[in-house]
């Protein structure tokens, strides 16, 4: 048959068992066999009268009884109808009948939350401590669970007293690439020991003598490390100190001559050029060490030698031994 008027909506009817009801004249308030949204979605006939929500009834219990104005006489014939999906519209449930089960998991969105969420709440007013709890979303699964806040210490790798005074002792000399923590202006930052110590360093000394010719300016080659931090010091070639690290650095030396007789000078040459010379006299009854050391600026590429130049007019020996002829040297951290 033809219909004219608006297209009919489509929903869900139920009619609800109240068969335990029992009327009486004086009882206002039945159960509902179920829980509801609204009073709106109950169709309620009260011996063949249609009732009006929120006049002639209303919910209770969060839902789970009706509660009618007018107490229902005894043997009064009512059935109650649940209307659910497009049929009443847009439906508003009472207070508190809306349970976790009625909401999709997906259907609370960060828009619908209030920042009143945190900025509503009595702030903690002390340090977290280990037992308070946060949550977290559980990636592996997406859902929501609680975690205490020493497990997150944990994680991050917390960092307090105990960090320290609770960890073993380093029972040896740093190496250079362990690592220490440090706060760069607020932020903390790893930073390699190495940074701190006056490294690069390194000491070496003549294993055997050399011969200096008259009125030549010679290197001398220390070809015997002590030690060297970082490999800087070249022992078998080239017998210079390239620092490798940009900075200022402290350098030394000392060697022995058999001219004590006249004026030998001393030089520390950087790129091959000098920048310090000293002059020593080494007569019969004066110290035949020449000595020297200077403070220098240094590019990681730089290299610094020792020269020797003597004018005794034949040629002279340096001689070897680490307590007569050496060089070293190493940086001064912090500068």
């Amino acid at each position: 048959m033809a219909y004219i008027g608006q297209g009919i909506k489509q929903g869900t009817f139920k009619v609800l068992d109240t068969s335990g009801n029992t009327y009486n004249g004086s009882n206002t308030t039945f159960s509902l066999g179920t829980q509801v949204g609204s009073a709106a979605q109950l169709l309620v006939s009260h011996d063949g009268v249609i009732q009006k929500a929120g006049t002639d009834y209303t919910l209770a219990t969060g839902g789970t009884q009706i509660t009618f104005s007018t107490a229902p006489a005894s043997g009064a014939s009512i059935f109650i109808t649940e209307i659910s999906g497009a049929v009443g519209g847009t439906v508003t449930p009472s207070d508190a009948s809306v349970t976790s089960d009625k909401i999709a998991d997906t259907a609370v969105t960060s828009a619908k939350l209030n920042s009143a969420i945190l900025t509503g709440h009595t702030d903690i007013g002390a340090n977290i401590a280990d037992a308070d709890l946060f949550l977290v979303d559980d990636g592996a699964g997406g859902t929501l669970r609680k975690t205490a806040a020493s497990r997150i210490k944990t994680y991050v790798g917390g960092f307090d007293v105990s960090s320290i005074t609770g960890a073993t002792a380093l029972a040896e000399q740093p190496a250079a690439t362990d690592e220490i923590v440090l706060s760069d202006a607020g932020t903390l930052k790893r930073l390699d020991i190495k940074h701190i110590q006056n490294t690069p360093a390194f000491h070496a000394y003549k294993g055997s003598n050399q011969s200096v010719a008259h009125n030549t300016v010679t290197k001398i080659t220390f070809d015997t490390e002590v030690f060297d931090s970082d490999g800087a010091y070249d022992a078998s070639t080239n017998h210079r100190f390239t620092p490798g690290v940009a900075g200022k650095y402290f350098l030394y030396y000392q060697m022995k001559n058999n001219n004590q007789t006249d004026y030998i000078y001393s030089r520390i040459q950087k790129n091959g050029t000098d920048i310090h010379i000293e002059i020593h006299y080494t007569g019969a009854d004066v110290d035949d060490m020449a000595r020297g050391s200077r403070i220098v600026d240094s590019d990681a590429d730089d290299y610094f030698e020792i020269h020797l130049q003597q004018t005794k007019g034949s040629n002279q020996t340096v001689e070897a031994g680490d307590q007569d002829t050496y060089f070293g040297g190493f940086r001064i951290a912090g500068v």
